[in-house]
């Protein structure tokens, strides 16, 4: 390994990378280039000063020749995790209010994450309620985990009962698998049940 790195090597190592190397820890880095860490630290600095690489949160990179995207990030950021809520209700349609950021749910105190790529909402949730996402690999080979569209309605009246702010969003229910949601909605409290229930009687559904 070289003591040291100019920007031409790191280009090389960064091209010569597998399509995983999109989203790599500085750890990795350490492994693949032997430099000491305040090293490598220094060369990281510099290659986002260059715009090489892009430090997201938590001493992950991404890099300019294969940049992850957001849902990626979100997966590694904050672990474990999975995309739910507002993000994952918009996106299937169940909702067409707007989501501005990614919304996820971890087991982990709740946090909000800002990377260059956006910003990352983590909701914490009881560890038996940890359920209900499927994992899904991306173009560049990063497994990413989202919350079936029921789990998603669930998670997110489970979680404004629980801070009080109410859920305001409209539903089409039409666009949601009724099994899948019944057998989910028994691993809740009864108040998230009681919660559904009231939706359904009193959101207009989207046409």
């Amino acid at each position: 390994m070289r003591d040291y790195f100019t920007t031409a090597h790191w280009v090389e190592l960064l091209r010569s990378l597998p399509r995983e190397g999109a989203l790599l820890h500085r750890n990795s880095y350490l492994l693949l280039t032997g430099l000491p860490d305040k090293t490598l630290r220094q060369a990281l600095w510099r290659l986002g000063r260059q715009e090489v690489v892009t430090h997201l949160s938590g001493g992950w990179y991404t890099q300019t020749f294969r940049p992850a995207t957001l849902d990626e990030a979100s997966a590694v950021v904050v672990c474990p995790s999975y995309i739910s809520l507002e993000t994952v209700l918009r996106r299937e349609g169940v909702t067409t209010q707007p989501s501005v950021d990614l919304t996820c749910v971890t087991t982990k105190p709740t946090v909000k994450r800002r990377t260059p790529l956006g910003t990352i909402c983590y909701h914490s949730i009881a560890q038996n309620l940890f359920f209900g996402f499927e994992r899904r690999i991306t173009a560049n080979g990063i497994w990413v985990y989202v919350a079936h569209r029921e789990k998603a309605l669930l998670d997110l009246i489970y979680l404004s009962g629980r801070t009080g702010s109410g859920v305001w969003l409209d539903f089409d229910f039409t666009r949601l698998n009724e099994r899948r949601l019944t057998e989910y909605a028994k691993r809740f409290p009864d108040s998230v049940r009681a919660a559904l229930k009231s939706l359904r009687q009193t959101h207009a559904t989207v046409s």
